[in-house]
């Protein structure tokens, strides 16, 4: 029982194992099989290879532009700019489908590119061919693996396969020289928008500075004219006060001259004498020099001379000549009826050279009005490669693509002669 189990289990494994010498027999009786799949599928390799279109990748390299080129930007526009944020601007608008989309439907280039889907395809399966087969590259610095966003670029690569490699070439230098038209235009009126809003803000502050120039300059002059009066009418209640003390003055000494001439008349002294006339009757009738001036002896100075005193001081009509002061204090009133510094004030027809921050405001606003905003020639970009033709397609690669078939079929035609083989060998068992 156990031989029979034994014979068995070696039937299956000699039956198991594939006879190489058998399978490569097999494999020559169907060589027919095998030439004719396999010279079929590299037949039709070389023909595939043979229709498809060649395909040129065309590229241009744009790099950040030298100072000396956006001078003009930083000179002649407004706004804090540097030659790399110009640059990346400048990659901005080349990465920007809206400015991608306008340029080529201002040059008419989907046509241009794509003339076999001029007739057939919609603009927008146009553009998404485009969108495809173009392709922006930051070449330098090449961006770190922890780092999320794209460093700033230095260097671009812009890159268009395209069946024309010539309308490619143009459409890469339209492209990068347009691009950069359309940041300055953007640029230019950025600039003069946010210019305009600065002059405006500036002109708004000096409007401000002056009015409030205007103002105090009104209350000082409100401030003087009051000052003036209160001190004009001082010195009129001063001149009042001077010219009351001078009538009760006058008044006193009148009354003292009257006293004096009535005791004269009582005396029958009629000229000046002296104390010691009147003991001495051989010196009574001569002249004397009068020293004193005391009140008891004012009578006799005579009753003529009190008499005539009296008389003048009774007819004066201006006090004004007597009182010294008066002269001092009219002159004091015309001089502040007549207030240069005040004068000065209300002749004034301009603030401005009082307002020490306009001068520095003034040269800001003319600073900013003298922008001409001319970049005429500037470039935000240099041209590290200029996109050109050379004839060489990358695509499709035909060598490969025979190869690669012809493989294919002959791995077919192995299948195939095996099966054929195997069907066959079970007819003939």
């Amino acid at each position: 029982m156990e031989n029979k189990q034994l014979d068995v289990i070696e039937y299956k494994q000699q039956d198991d194992e594939i006879d190489l010498f058998e399978l490569f027999a097999s494999l020559m009786q169907q060589w027919r099989w095998l030439v004719g799949i396999t010279v079929i599928g590299m037949l039709l390799s070389i023909t595939i290879a043979l229709l498809k279109p060649k395909q040129y990748e065309v590229s241009t390299q744009v790099a950040v532009p030298n100072a000396a080129d956006v001078a003009a930007v930083i000179t002649r526009g407004y706004g804090k700019q540097t030659t790399k944020s110009l640059f990346a601007e400048y990659y901005q608008n080349l990465n920007s489908a809206e400015e991608l989309h306008q340029f080529i439907k201002v040059g008419g280039w989907l046509e241009k590119l794509y003339p076999e889907k001029a007739d057939g395809a919609s603009e927008a399966e146009m553009f998404s061919s485009l969108s495809d087969d173009l392709s922006i590259t930051i070449l330098a610095p090449i961006k770190e693996k922890d780092k999320a966003n794209e460093p700033s670029p230095d260097l671009l690569a812009i890159t268009l396969w395209s069946k024309d490699e010539q309308v490619a070439a143009n459409f890469l230098n339209n492209y990068v020289t347009k691009s950069n038209s359309r940041v300055l235009e953007k640029l230019r009126l950025n600039g003069q928008l946010s210019r305009d809003f600065e002059v405006e803000r500036i002109q708004s502050e000096i409007a401000l500075l002056r009015n409030n120039a205007k103002k105090v300059r009104l209350l000082a002059i409100q401030k003087q004219e009051r000052s003036n009066e209160e001190k004009i009418k001082e010195l009129l209640q001063a001149i009042d006060l001077l010219t009351d003390k001078f009538d009760l003055d006058t008044e006193s000494v009148l009354v003292v001259l009257k006293e004096a001439l009535t005791l004269a008349q009582v005396m029958k002294v009629k000229v000046p004498k002296t104390i010691e006339s009147f003991t001495k009757s051989n010196l009574a009738r001569a002249e004397i020099n009068i020293t004193t001036r005391s009140q008891e002896d004012l009578f006799l100075m005579g009753a003529d001379y009190l008499e005539g005193r009296v008389k003048i001081i009774e007819s004066r009509q201006n006090k004004a000549p007597y009182i010294k002061e008066i002269s001092v204090f009219k002159k004091q009133i015309e001089e502040v009826r007549n207030d240069v510094g005040l004068a000065a004030l209300k002749s004034r027809k301009s603030d401005d050279p009082y307002i020490t921050e306009l001068p520095a405001l003034l040269k800001k606003l003319d600073k900013l009005q003298k922008l001409s905003f001319d970049f005429t020639g500037v470039k935000l970009y240099r041209l590290d490669k200029k996109a050109a033709i050379d004839g060489k397609a990358e695509k499709p690669k035909r060598a490969l693509i025979v190869a690669v078939g012809s493989i294919f079929a002959f791995f077919i035609a192995v299948f195939v002669a095996l099966i054929r083989g195997a069907v066959k060998r079970r007819r003939e068992g």
